[in-house]
């Protein structure tokens, strides 16, 4: 289930962090410190799925490296309280795929960030199960100037502090008890530093917290929207979690008890039940008032009409529960009819598969290749040329990437790796992915059918109810009735949906029921005559599909008394 989460921190020198250390530590990369003249290296790579850089209008190209980026941002703020940095972290739902988070956060960036000067660096992290899906965006804390791609000048300034009635506040000396004055005895006034810096301003990060909530809603299906709002401005009554910490989970992974995680498993059991017994509630209450709003429709059509003499029907039972047997038995023999054809048509397909495969395959493999091909030839250079190679195995691989994209839209994972033996993994997954999407509608349709001729079995299998044979032995005593005296109304008052499922009905299956469409009386000899001409017609159609001649094995006519 989709959660919530986006929390906002200072890089400040002042507690001793460096924006060059905080990249080096979310992008898993070694990162030189130019103005301290230290390098970085720490954060475990192997949870770093995805780094990238979004820079703003008129913004350096240099700045894409965001080595570069951030230790130039070290070096134009000379404060020793300087704050070069913000970071930024987002839970990203589990529902998103690859592609969905990085489509998500970087649209996020960019009109959040980027739209308002500010160059960013994201870095996507998964645990080490790959439970908790989130990323670091690492904000460059000062606009950049699009018209002379250099940083903007000023991020604060120093305002006069106001009363209530709007005037300036004296500064009091504490020993005289008197305004202070300067050496010139100017009087001095209380100031403050004001931020001009739109990070800073608590508007600013509630549309943050806002927009992160809305782009994700926009691509989560209705039942996993997340909601940005705490409990209580929801105004919700369940009780909200307390945060746990990498204390806390380190002492669960270790196999301990943690008192924070104690604690949030009890509120969440409480709030789980809390929302089933509402939920409980309310189908209650629906399910009701569905049951009253009928019970006071009968009432009102029983008040409007009189309940019509029911004819007698004992006469037509026998017939209706034969009747009501073969039609089991032809759904029965229909479904199953379609099945052979599902299997045959499952069985064409992969044979289809083993000589040809599909376009789409094809073009897979041919997008593949490109890349694999670049990366052996990395994996097989002397060491000289290895690394120059391998920058040219990454850049086809992104460019065969774009293509295969192109090529299969619906293909979740298309990030062709540049490593060889992992590109050979990749187009054996690529492979199976296009089959299994080439053979799910037929399979899906098998398993289908296969579900429906087991259903159709077992009711072929049990005697037709009281209750069926009746409907439809009324239902022929009606028409009887209706021929023998044509100008009697017989009709029956209109159905108000609360009735049974009439499973005498006809469904689909090429024709209506005998009983349906007679005009005049007829004896039980002439409705079994019906009966079996019905059978004899449909063994009929199915034995002549069978001799049915495949046009690709039928060998050509012999023509006789022309040959050579």
């Amino acid at each position: 289930m989709a959660i919530y989460h986006l929390s906002v921190s200072n890089v400040s020198r002042a507690s001793g962090s460096k924006a060059t250390a905080t990249l080096s530590y979310i992008s898993g990369r070694r990162v030189h410190d130019e103005r301290r003249g230290e390098t970085y290296d720490y954060g475990r790579k192997e949870r770093v799925l995805r780094v990238g850089t979004l820079l703003p209008e008129g913004a350096p190209a240099e700045y894409a490296d965001p080595a570069v980026l951030f230790n130039a941002v070290e070096l134009h703020e000379t404060g020793r309280t300087a704050r070069p940095a913000k970071k930024i972290v987002v839970a990203l739902p589990r529902e998103f795929t690859p592609r969905q988070r990085v489509q998500a956060l970087e649209e996020y960036i960019r009109e959040n960030l980027n739209a308002d000067g500010y160059a960013a660096t994201y870095a996507i992290h998964e645990d080490r199960e790959g439970n908790n899906p989130h990323a670091h965006i690492l904000v460059a804390n000062r606009q950049i100037d699009p018209a002379t791609g250099g940083w903007a000048r000023l991020k604060q300034r120093m305002e006069y502090v106001l009363d209530e009635r709007g005037e300036r506040v004296p500064l009091i000396d504490p020993e005289t008890g008197r305004q202070k004055t300067d050496k010139r005895g100017r009087r001095q006034w209380k100031r403050t530093s004001v931020s001009l810096n739109p990070l800073d301003r608590k508007a600013k990060l509630k549309a943050l917290r806002e927009s992160w909530a809305n782009t994700c809603n926009a691509r989560l299906d209705e039942t996993a929207r997340i909601d940005h709002r705490s409990l209580e401005d929801q105004g919700s009554d369940l009780e909200p979690t307390i945060h746990e910490g990498y204390a806390a989970r380190a002492i669960e992974r270790a196999g301990g008890v943690s008192e924070r995680c104690q604690t949030n498993r009890e509120i969440r059991r409480s709030n789980s039940l809390l929302t089933a017994v509402r939920a409980e509630l309310g189908r209650i209450f629906d399910r009701l008032g569905e049951l009253f709003a009928a019970k006071i429709g009968r009432l009102r059509r029983r008040q409007a009409r009189p309940e019509p003499a029911e004819p007698n029907w004992r006469y037509f039972e026998g017939d209706a529960r034969r009747q009501l047997e073969a039609d089991k038995a032809d759904h029965t023999a229909a479904i199953r009819g379609k099945l052979m054809d599902a299997r045959a048509d499952v069985g064409n397909r992969e044979e289809w598969w083993r000589s040809h495969g599909t376009e789409e395959h094809e073009a897979a493999k041919q997008i593949i290749d490109v890349a694999r091909a670049a990366s052996r030839e990395a994996r097989d250079a002397n060491i000289f040329k290895r690394g120059r190679l391998l920058r040219n195995a990454e850049q086809v691989a992104g460019e065969q990437s774009e293509r295969l994209r192109r090529a299969v839209p619906w293909l979740e994972d298309a990030d062709i790796p540049a490593d060889w033996d992992q590109a050979n993994r990749f187009r054996m997954r690529t492979t199976k992915a296009i089959y299994d999407h080439d053979m799910q509608p037929r399979t899906r349709l098998v398993a289908e059918l296969e579900r429906r001729l087991e259903q159709a079995e077992r009711a072929e299998s049990e005697r037709p109810s009281p209750e069926q044979v009746k409907a439809l032995a009324l239902r022929m005593a009606e028409q009887r009735a209706q021929a023998e005296n044509p100008t009697q109304d017989t009709k029956r008052p209109a159905p108000s949906g609360d009735e049974p499922l009439d499973l005498s009905e006809p469904e689909d299956w090429g024709e209506a029921s005998p009983f349906e469409s007679r005009q005049a009386p007829r004896t039980k000899a002439d409705l079994l005559n019906e009966i079996r001409q019905r059978t004899d017609r449909l063994t009929g159609q199915r034995e002549a599909e069978q001799r049915q001649i495949d046009p690709w094995s039928a060998q050509p006519p012999q023509r006789r008394g022309h040959g050579r």
